[in-house]
């Protein structure tokens, strides 16, 4: 591994372990990154544009580099034992990750996430939920099993083109794969459910609202230009438009319908594209 590669992966000290949450993530008290930045890299994520990018990326591109939050297991024990110290560990709505994905490739040998997990299960919070794009999650089945109705495990699928996918996130998990996490997930009895962050183009409503309907417990979606983050999406959109005619969607236009925090249960915004593949099933949440 050469010096750069080196430093692209290099541990940083985790301060903390929790962070309080705000926008998009309202019904969410917390997030969780084990990591900083991600090798998925995806050309549309709005992380590239939040400060989170812009102060730690260390002098690399945006999917250049993960740096491991090292001690964040441990910090996080810590600061669930305060929380439960003070019984106030039910009142914790956990989203892991905002701003990385818990399971990309550095996940493997740091396993940061699996020990935060392991955390989870002896202090368990009101809610967790486990947002990821990739199959690395079925290794820790038995830890999200543990954590019982309070954990989600939520799955991108922003298409059911694989096409779609080459072009735009190419060091993402094929979508095959990922249809067969969720089904393992499914069948390991977890609650499981996809998120289609952003609506990417896709093959047709029927088709693809079919499979989505089938495969998830429940299916929370996000147009292109009204998802996370939306004011940088929205000009990244654009760009995207110009560079790849041939694959350009819809337009978005964002339905707020919030879903109150309960346990086993986070607030949820769903987005409708207008236009002709208006009126998916799976907007019903």
């Amino acid at each position: 591994m050469t010096t750069e590669a080196a430093d692209s992966h290099a541990p940083r000290p985790a301060s903390t372990a929790l962070h309080p949450t705000g926008g998009f993530l309202k019904g969410f008290t917390h997030s969780l990154q084990p990591y900083i930045g991600c090798r998925f890299g995806c050309a549309y994520c709005y992380v590239q544009g939040s400060n989170v990018h812009r102060f730690f990326n260390g002098g690399f591109a945006w999917g250049d580099y993960a740096f491991p939050r090292q001690g964040v297991a441990e910090k996080l024990a810590q600061e669930l034992a305060r929380y439960k110290g003070k019984g106030q560990l039910q009142s914790l709505a956990i989203f892991c990750s905002s701003s990385t994905d818990p399971y990309q490739g550095a996940e493997r040998e740091w396993r940061l996430t699996r020990r935060c997990l392991a955390a989870f299960v002896e202090s368990p919070p009101g809610l967790l939920v486990v947002q990821t794009r990739s199959p690395l999650v079925e290794r820790d089945f038995d830890l999200l099993s543990a954590l019982g109705e309070r954990c989600w495990l939520s799955m991108t699928l922003e298409t059911d083109r694989d096409d779609v996918r080459q072009a735009l996130t190419p060091h993402c998990p094929s979508i095959a794969r990922r249809l067969a996490t969720i089904c393992a997930a499914r069948s390991a009895g977890l609650h499981a459910q996809v998120a289609v962050s952003p609506c990417l183009p896709y093959s047709a409503v029927e088709e693809f609202g079919a499979l989505l309907v089938e495969l998830g417990q429940r299916v929370v979606v996000d147009s292109y230009l009204s998802g996370d983050g939306q004011g940088v999406n929205a000009r990244r959109a654009r760009r995207f438009r110009r560079r790849t005619p041939g694959l350009a969607g819809a337009r978005g236009r964002r339905r707020k319908r919030p879903v109150r925090f309960t346990p086993g249960c986070a607030s949820v915004w769903v987005s409708a594209p207008a236009g002709p593949r208006r009126g998916l099933p799976i907007l019903r949440v």
